[in-house]
């Protein structure tokens, strides 16, 4: 645990995830960092250890569409127990029986980390123990788990901090681009849009596909949010 104390503000992933393993009985890990929408969720960061195969499933399968560990530990502030939320919501059942089909064990914590506004973060943690003698680990280190995730995703944090003055640099708008963002976020149709703007609906599709591709988003919606929170456009 000192070692990883003392690597504090580390930001690679990979050392990160080799000292808790090396240190407690952990055999899989997971970091996620992401920015929840009405009806998506967009990943900011994500690192593991499960490797691409489980990864692979995880996607084809949409079990992310039934994650329970995901929903409570992304929307709480409390430790969520993987057995507990398989417990509490009987349709996940597909999960962890990929899970098992894979050799993944089923006892876990996810760990809700604090984020700045519009994001939500946790680092998950799988082991392969029985119930009861995960019960007693995790009632003797869930302290230690906690302190070590916190520094990881501050070092995260300030990491990303740094460098966000040269991101933000490029995200910057044109004028007609700032126009047709605003618009949008009014609710506006790309016809309306061209219609007001005294330009061809071509153009306005243009202009929205360079807004996005500098706010590094892939749909209109994202795009509309990442301007009103980094200020680039009016709120109306």
């Amino acid at each position: 645990m000192l070692e990883i104390l003392e690597c504090g503000g580390c930001v690679e992933p990979a050392h990160f995830f080799t000292l808790m393993r090396r240190t407690f009985r952990i055999a899989h890990l997971l970091y996620l960092e992401a920015e929840p929408y009405a009806d998506e969720l967009k990943i900011c960061r994500l690192h593991h250890t499960f490797g691409a195969y489980a990864a692979e499933l995880y996607l084809t399968r949409e079990l992310y569409r039934i994650d329970p560990i995901l929903k409570l530990a992304l929307g709480g502030v409390r430790p969520v127990e993987w057995t507990t939320a398989r417990d509490r919501f009987p349709e996940c059942e597909p999960l962890f029986k990929t899970a098992e089909e894979i050799g993944l064990s089923s006892e876990g914590v996810a760990l809700p980390l604090p984020s700045p506004a519009g994001r939500m973060a946790l680092l998950a943690i799988n082991v392969n123990m029985s119930s009861a003698e995960w019960s007693i680990y995790r009632r003797n280190h869930l302290r230690d788990f906690q302190l070590a995730a916190n520094l990881f995703h501050a070092g995260m944090l300030e990491n990303a901090a740094m460098t966000s003055g040269a991101a933000a640099r490029d995200m910057r708008l044109t004028g007609r681009e700032t126009e047709v963002l605003t618009w949008s976020a009014a609710g506006k149709s790309y016809w309306e849009i061209a219609t007001i703007l005294g330009i061809s609906e071509r153009t306005v599709r243009f202009f929205m596909t360079n807004a996005r591709r500098k706010l590094n988003v892939v749909s209109n919606t994202q795009a509309v949010a990442q301007a009103v929170r980094h200020a680039l456009i009016p709120t109306v």
